[in-house]
């Protein structure tokens, strides 16, 4: 695998283990009781979730990136902004 997509997956993880971890201490100073098992799978889901997120961004810049397609890599022109339509007073 690309180091960049192993880079980018233990980016996610680390940074929604980070955002678990902080919910954890946002709900530690709430009146809802959160079991330490129930911590434990928030912050892990939330890891996996975010080591997801940060892999599938990275596969597709990669794939983007290897496009053999030479009008893919061409520049886009800027978009032609067109005149607003003018509207004609209702007659009800």
């Amino acid at each position: 695998m690309n180091r960049r997509v192993l880079a980018a997956l233990l980016a996610g993880a680390l940074l929604g283990a980070a955002v678990a971890l902080l919910l954890q201490a946002a709900i530690a100073r709430t009146v809802v009781p959160l079991s330490p098992a129930r911590a434990l799978w928030q912050v892990f889901l939330l890891a996996f979730a975010g080591g997801l997120a940060g892999f599938a961004l990275s596969t597709v810049a990669a794939l983007q990136a290897s496009n053999p397609d030479p009008d893919y890599h061409r520049p886009r022109r800027p978009r032609q902004l067109r005149p607003a339509l003018r509207r004609r007073p209702s007659t009800h």
